[in-house]
C-alpha cells in the first residue's frame, strides 16, 4: 500500500467514522475491510455502533436461561409494557384558535329591565350584538 492511499483511507475514516461501516469505506475504496479495520483501530476511532445497536445485539445473542434470569431482575410492569409496547404518542397537540362568544346582553336586559351596554350597535331582530371577531 502506498503513503497516498494510506493517506486516502485516513481521511475516509476520520471523515465518515460514524456514518459508514468497515464494508462500506472497503468498497468505496477498493480495498479490503481488514484495511479499515486495522487502520481504524490504528487511529484509534471506535466502530460505527451504537450503544442503543450493542444492546440490542447484546440481548438477542442472549441464551434462553440468560434470557430468563435477566427478566427476573425486571419489574413485572416494564416486562408487560415491553411485550405489549408503548401507546403510540405523535408529540402535536391541537388547538382551536376559534373565539368563544359569550352573549349575555339579553340576560342583563331581562336582569336590569333596560339596555346596559348602549355604545355598541345592535341586531335589529334579536336585540343581541351583533357577531365579529375578537382580538
Amino acid at each position: 500500500m502506498t503513503p497516498a492511499d494510506t493517506k486516502t483511507i485516513k481521511w475516509a475514516i476520520k471523515t465518515y467514522w460514524r456514518s459508514k461501516t468497515d464494508d462500506q469505506l472497503a468498497h468505496s475504496l477498493h480495498t479490503t475491510p481488514d484495511v479499515i479495520t486495522k487502520m481504524r483501530q490504528t487511529l484509534n476511532f471506535k466502530g460505527t455502533e451504537s450503544l442503543k445497536d450493542y444492546c440490542r445485539r447484546y440481548l438477542l445473542e442472549m441464551t434462553e436461561p440468560e434470557k430468563k434470569e435477566f427478566m427476573s431482575r425486571l419489574p413485572a410492569e416494564l416486562i408487560w409494557r415491553m411485550s405489549e409496547g408503548s401507546p403510540a404518542t405523535s408529540g402535536t397537540l391541537e388547538v382551536s384558535t376559534e373565539p368563544i362568544r359569550i352573549d349575555i346582553s339579553h340576560q342583563l336586559e331581562t336582569v336590569y329591565g333596560k339596555r346596559i351596554i348602549t355604545q355598541l350597535p345592535t341586531d335589529s331582530e334579536t336585540g343581541r350584538l351583533p357577531a365579529g371577531t375578537s382580538k
